[in-house]
């Protein structure tokens, strides 16, 4: 038997409702979404999520960045979207500091929204965040999705990464001049970025892939200095030699998915991510790749909530799912 998403369909923006927070921790500051609707769905399509789903997103991308996920899972339960110092609205994140003061930053976040317990899920540079979480934490975290999971990038990701970083560093404006001009380096790496994250050897294959394609190149030449720099702080992290920390997770229900044609977390790579927590499912959506929340976003949701509602995912017409034998 197969299941379609037909009857899964986004609300309008104005359907919605937005709450939003500031924060501060250890002197940072940080800001976070919380969004919902109005009579919301909870007697349609496999009913109302229990806890409120806190998203972490990637490294190039802040707190408005999920309109269409967010428009098609607040009607069933509250999602959080936040601003960890470093992206978005938020305090710079000094360079020292890593993905164990964003997890503390997020657990922290909680603790502001009066919520005991939430849904995680983390994307691509999200993932190290919501493991973390899941790992300290275990009692907080409902059920974990993580997107686009590794534990290492890869070599030609790494040299890219390095060397889109020097480039951005060398060329940046003197001190005391503007940041917030456009950032001519990023001309040089525009469609160097795009060809890492999307999989245009295998575009004929994946939905959209053309359109996603311009919508990246497009956000890269529009970036200013100032949200370069820290993008190129936010890849140094990403080069550390190990992203997700020893001794795996337990006691939380995982899934751990991406497209099946990402190059950028292959499916191999997610893999042995959900190898390391007892139990995991991994999916694989099909038609996708690392970009797969706007490639096919209507089943991308529907795995969410599926996932979120403790349904099978069994015989889904959109995805692939394997047990993950799990590993020490």
């Amino acid at each position: 038997m197969t299941h379609g998403t037909a009857d899964l369909l986004p609300v309008g923006a104005a359907d919605l409702r937005e709450d939003l927070r500031r924060l501060r921790r250890r002197g940072l500051r940080y800001a976070c979404r919380v969004v919902s609707a109005d009579g919301g769905r909870g007697g349609l399509s496999g009913g109302a999520v229990a806890e409120p789903l806190l998203l972490l997103g990637g490294a190039l991308q802040d707190m408005y960045a999920w309109p269409r996920l967010e428009r098609y899972v607040a009607p069933y339960t509250p999602v959080v979207l936040v601003d960890l110092p470093g992206t978005g609205v938020a305090d710079d994140l000094p360079a020292h500091e890593g993905f164990d003061t964003l997890a503390d930053a997020a657990l922290h976040l909680l603790d502001e929204l009066g919520l005991p317990r939430v849904n995680v899920l983390g994307a691509s540079y999200g993932v190290p965040i919501a493991y973390r979480m899941a790992q300290r934490c275990p009692g907080r975290v409902s059920r974990l999705l993580l997107a686009g999971a590794t534990h290492q990038v890869t070599d030609s990701m790494r040299a890219f990464l390095w060397e889109a970083v020097s480039h951005i560093e060398r060329s940046a404006p003197a001190p005391g001049e503007s940041l917030d001009g456009p950032c001519a380096a990023n001309g040089v790496y525009a469609d160097r970025l795009v060809r890492y994250l999307v999989n245009t050897a295998e575009q004929e294959r994946v939905r959209q892939s053309a359109a996603v394609q311009r919508l990246l190149r497009r956000q890269a030449l529009r970036t200013t200095w100032r949200q370069s720099l820290r993008h190129a702080a936010c890849h140094r992290r990403v080069l550390e030699p190990a992203l997700l920390p020893a001794g795996g997770i337990e006691g939380v229900p995982t899934l751990v998915f991406t497209g099946e044609y990402d190059i950028t977390t292959s499916p191999e790579q997610n893999s042995a991510v959900a190898a390391t927590i007892p139990g995991s499912r991994l999916a694989l959506l099909k038609d996708a790749d690392h970009m797969a929340h706007l490639e096919c976003d209507a089943e991308y949701a529907d795995l969410v909530l599926r996932f979120l509602r403790g349904q099978s995912l069994e015989g889904l017409a959109y995805c692939d799912t394997y047990d993950v034998a799990a590993r020490g």
